[in-house]
């Protein structure tokens, strides 16, 4: 789930919880309240998040001070503000920092300057003291990858991420949309177990034993661990090739899931952070899953683990048709506008199924009109989400009036492919 959430758990929800159902529900009652600052404020101040190069010029630079001599000033872009809900401010590495309407502020200064976003080195040495100490880092051409597993294990993840990233952006620029930069080093955290993961997400919310990972919007951070499950295990200065620890990776069952977890996450990460889609945007969260079940695809049979981009998901197309033995006939229409159906146990396999095969068909049947719905989407301030029917209209002016038939050609050419 991503869409206006603050949090997003790790990949799609599958049935036994492997990815989190919980975190779900965590982030999306923690953003009603920032969506309801947004959609309250003058439109004409938003500024737009992520980034944007264009939003970061028109977004106030501010400084607060507060009231608590202890607290350090706060200097950030001032995203939306409101009296009734408060403000949210983005900081130079990229975070959003909600502050609600009873905060002690003594005084808010505004700067001339624009924000300047927060180096590299700073970034990596802020990361690393989430870690247990003697934790490493890997910096790469986009990503910041702090460690605390093998350097081997570390450097598949990062070559996992730089892959993904270069993919994406080939893709869509062959579809016709440029992408940006990212204005902030992608950054993603790898605990060498599970109870080191499980421990730090407790910032962000409970349940994460039930999953692999997670990113936030808030933090803008991934965090995930070592998925092999045998750090700690080997003796100690004993060193994996990088060969020997693929094979170890791609020889359990449960290597595609595992795989297609950070792969999804990392998409999600991606497409906040180079304008595919807006942070705290206008995003369905049938579009949001959509794209990450879209890219998540995993091969064993990789260098690196990744199917590449579009390839077909085995998975999610067995999800999808397994729902359609019963699927209701307005099912096209209640995926588009309501996003409960992501959130409960008992309808969110068939959500994710259902969200990739759609995207899945526009994609490789629709792509001009895609993109064209993409944008679409993202030019929309932060925090203004849209009603049922807003999001009804916006689908149908981008892909014809006729849900119908369209739902129609949909379910042909899912009953036509061959995993």
């Amino acid at each position: 789930m991503v869409r206006l959430a603050l949090s997003i758990a790790f990949g799609p929800l599958h049935g036994f919880s492997v990815h989190g159902f919980t975190a779900r529900c965590f982030w999306v009652c923690w953003l009603i309240a920032l969506a309801e600052i947004a959609c309250a404020q003058d439109p004409d101040k938003a500024a737009q998040t992520g980034n944007s190069q264009e939003g970061a010029a028109a977004a106030k630079h501010i400084e607060i001070l507060f009231e608590d001599p202890e607290r350090r000033a706060l200097r950030g872009e001032l995203v939306t503000q409101n009296p009734r809900y408060g403000m949210l401010i983005q900081t130079p590495d990229g975070e959003l920092v909600a502050l609600s309407p009873s905060t002690a502020i003594a005084k808010i200064v505004s700067l001339d300057e624009p924000m300047k976003p927060t180096s590299t080195n700073e970034i990596v040495e802020k990361t690393l003291g989430l870690l247990p100490a003697g934790a490493k880092s890997i910096t790469t051409e986009h990503f910041v990858i702090c460690y605390d597993t093998s350097e081997t294990y570390a450097r598949w993840n990062a070559n996992l991420y730089e892959k993904m990233f270069k993919g994406l952006m080939r893709f869509w620029k062959e579809k016709g949309l440029d992408l940006q930069a990212p204005r902030f080093p992608l950054v993603a955290l790898i605990f060498r177990d599970k109870d080191g993961y499980v421990e730090y997400s407790k910032r962000d919310f409970q349940g994460a034993e039930h999953t692999f990972g997670y990113y936030t919007q808030t933090t803008n951070r991934l965090a995930t661990f070592d998925l092999t499950g045998i750090e700690g295990v080997l003796p100690a200065g004993v060193k994996l090739q990088r060969e020997e620890l693929l094979g170890e990776i791609f020889s359990r069952p449960e290597a595609e899931r595992q795989i297609a977890t950070i792969l999804h996450e990392a998409c999600h990460q991606i497409a906040f952070n180079t304008g595919l889609q807006t942070r705290l945007g206008d995003n369905p969260l049938w579009l949001s899953e959509g794209l990450a079940t879209f890219f998540e695809s995993a091969d064993p049979r990789s260098s690196t683990g990744w199917a590449g981009a579009g390839r077909l998901n085995a998975y999610n197309l067995q999800q999808l048709r397994f729902y359609y033995r019963d699927r209701p006939g307005d099912s096209l229409t209640s995926l588009l506008t309501q996003d409960d159906r992501f959130r409960k146990g008992d309808t969110s396999a068939a959500a994710y199924g259902e969200s990739w095969g759609l995207t899945f068909y526009l994609i490789k049947k629709k792509p001009k009109d895609f993109v064209s719905y993409l944008k679409k989407l993202r030019q929309r301030p932060p925090g203004n989400p849209s009603d049922a029917k807003q999001r009804l209209e916006d689908f149908q002016d981008s892909f014809g009036s006729d849900l119908d038939k369209l739902d129609k050609e949909f379910g042909r050419m899912i009953a036509g492919l061959r995993p």
